[in-house]
């Protein structure tokens, strides 16, 4: 079976990909604080450690044939170059790396954008929410060595439902019909793509309801 690292792996997303790949693949969850998963996740790999220490998260790494970071909301941008740095010690390849619609401006409309800045900063601040993410996906982007699939999830819900995913590129706006999505949804996209992350490689997308 596939060897895949979660990071950050309390994040009420990356609890339900583990319940959802638990029996499908091999998994080492990488988390700050353990007591704060739910449930049992036995037969995976718990592994206790800070993701800014690139000492810890190569240990994590090694033997692992993909990563998927849920890590945020903060310090994205540092994160970024450590996970990066710690995959090419380890000398893993294939990255899945969520960070949020918006990030690029992409919002459908200038009313939306304008509303979305108002909230979360300018995408072009470093020092804002917007920001921050944009520079850690840009960095994740540029990272040589690294193929990765960047994950734009539009507005979440607590929904308890699988929704129809609707997918928008790197360069493109999101499109007006697209609405918020699920965590369940997210969830379940983001074990489909670890099961076959043949798709959407070297790639940044953003997922919304449709």
């Amino acid at each position: 079976m596939k060897n895949v690292l979660i990071l950050g792996a309390s994040g009420q997303i990356a609890q339900m990909v583990t319940d959802e790949l638990k029996d499908k693949v091999n998994l080492t969850l990488f988390v700050r604080s353990p007591q704060k998963l739910i449930g049992s996740k036995e037969p995976a790999t718990i592994v206790q450690g800070d993701a800014l220490n690139v000492d810890e998260l190569t240990a994590a790494m090694k033997g692992q044939d993909l990563v998927y970071s849920n890590l945020g909301p903060d310090r994205m941008a540092e994160m970024a170059k450590v996970v990066t740095q710690a995959m090419n010690n380890a000398g893993v390849k294939r990255l899945i790396w969520v960070a949020t619609a918006g990030i690029y401006g992409e919002e459908s409309t200038d009313e939306g954008l304008a509303r979305a800045t108002q909230i979360f900063g300018a995408y072009d601040d470093p020092s804002s929410y917007f920001g921050d993410e944009r520079v850690g996906a840009d960095y994740i982007d540029q990272a040589a060595d690294i193929n990765a699939t960047i994950i734009r999830p539009n507005a979440l819900t607590n929904a308890d439902v699988l929704e129809n995913v609707v997918v928008d590129g790197r360069n493109d706006r999101i499109r007006p019909s697209a609405q918020p999505i699920s965590r369940k949804t997210v969830a379940h996209f983001i074990s489909q793509l670890i099961l076959d992350d043949t798709q959407y490689q070297n790639d940044s997308i953003a997922i919304s309801q449709g």
